[in-house]
């Protein structure tokens, strides 16, 4: 399995080679409704090729347990329209705003295609975070000319209202904000972020503020309510339009995990918070130092499975971001490491949408030095079963989406 690219290369790719969209147009056949019903429950966002020669399609996943995923004869390409690994999908909806080209869009999949249905001009922010109000309320986040900002996304008809967060006064030394994280509950929004610095004459050893802020948002007036500072770690979580950094359980506290080295910071640890139901502020009694527990391990993206439990993709802090991974299994309501997944190494890059959740299990696809599979992890039985496997020339799995 060959790596994509390596970080800050895919910066530079997103920021000056960002693929080209087609013109704003409507489906015809869909006009923004129901998408056509494709042949299987699943999808993967997969890679052919190597940067700057890259194709990235779509696939339908007949079967995640059993079975092969082939390119021949099925696959939408996105080549030319979508840049393939930033993307939000619900529902059988893909939904990217490609800053490079300036074009925020709608797609699905019909007949093995990839439709436009909607593209609308879109510059004002380069998105990192996002959340759902409901199932028609898109709000996104990201940075743009060096402010915090949101936009409010009607997804039925693409209408898009903009506007600024009120975030915490850049401190001396850094130019930008990052977004990490964002949750939605009870009229609240609940954003991450931190301070950033463009100054890349100093890389790998950017300048790093030692802390880590969550905005707490008034939802639909916007209007910052409280900050939640915490100086523990650094990077809350994202950016979560490549992979999820949090979710909220089924007593509706929200859990997010930070990732130090994402932001370049290789001494602040990679840790779990925890924000119970009804509460704008951390709580006090939980902080989960998942580095202490996995050798200095990082964890860049996390999915809640159930029960108390979450799978969390982990990366052992080094120079790269994009160094091998693992999967480990965490005890996310009791704060304890339950084990490290006995899976082969996942290979390349940090930005890996790599599991989906369905009846209790999880299923894991892994991007190995040979042959690779999606697993099933049974947490009940603690068992893994290999599943379905990858042929016939993919060189990335990118994303595992469940469509309906």
């Amino acid at each position: 399995m060959n790596r994509l690219f390596s970080y800050p290369a895919k910066a530079i790719l997103i920021a000056l080679t960002a693929l080209t969209l087609n013109g704003c147009s409507d489906s015809d056949d869909n006009n923004g409704g129901t998408p056509v019903e494709e042949e299987g429950k699943y999808s993967a966002v997969l890679c052919v090729g190597a940067w700057p020669n890259t194709a990235y399609y779509i696939a339908d996943v007949p079967s995640l347990t059993s079975g092969t995923i082939s390119l021949k004869g099925n696959g939408a390409e996105m080549t030319g329209k979508v840049y393939a690994q930033d993307i939000i999908q619900k529902d059988g909806f893909y939904y990217h705003a490609n800053f490079g080209s300036g074009r925020f869009g709608k797609y699905h999949v019909e007949n093995g295609a990839l439709v436009i249905d909607k593209e609308v001009p879109f510059t004002f922010l380069n998105w990192s975070s996002f959340a759902w109000i409901d199932d028609q309320t898109l709000v996104i986040f990201g940075e743009g000319e060096s402010e915090g900002r949101y936009a409010i996304v009607k997804v039925a008809d693409m209408t898009v209202t903009t506007g600024k967060l009120d975030l915490k006064a850049k401190p001396t030394g850094f130019d930008g904000y990052s977004i990490g994280f964002a949750e939605y509950r009870d009229g609240k929004l609940f954003i991450g972020y931190q301070f950033s610095s463009s100054d890349w004459t100093q890389y790998p050893n950017m300048p790093v503020y030692k802390e880590f802020n969550v905005a707490v948002v008034s939802y639909p007036s916007m209007k910052t309510e409280s900050t939640i500072t915490d100086t523990r770690s650094t990077t809350p979580g994202g950016p979560i339009v490549y992979a999820p950094a949090s979710f909220q359980d089924e007593n509706g506290d929200i859990y997010f995990i930070s990732d130090p080295v994402g932001g370049y910071d290789y001494k602040s640890p990679s840790a779990v918070y925890r924000i119970k139901k009804g509460a704008t502020t951390l709580d006090p009694t939980y902080y989960f130092d998942l580095s202490a527990k996995t050798g200095n391990g990082m964890g860049p993206a996390m999915w809640y499975i159930g029960n108390g439990k979450a799978i969390v993709r982990t990366r052992i802090a080094g120079t790269s971001i994009d160094a091998d991974h693992s999967f480990s299994v965490i005890d996310v309501k009791n704060g304890a490491f339950i084990k490290k997944l006995d899976l082969p190494a996942d290979k390349g890059e940090r930005m890996v949408n790599a599991v989906v959740v369905e009846d209790g299990k999880a299923y894991i696809a892994v991007n190995a030095v040979d042959k690779d599979y999606i697993w099933e992890y049974d947490p009940s039985a603690d068992k893994l079963t290999k599943g379905a496997e990858f042929v016939d020339g993919i060189d990335y799995i990118l994303r595992l989406e469940k469509t309906k």
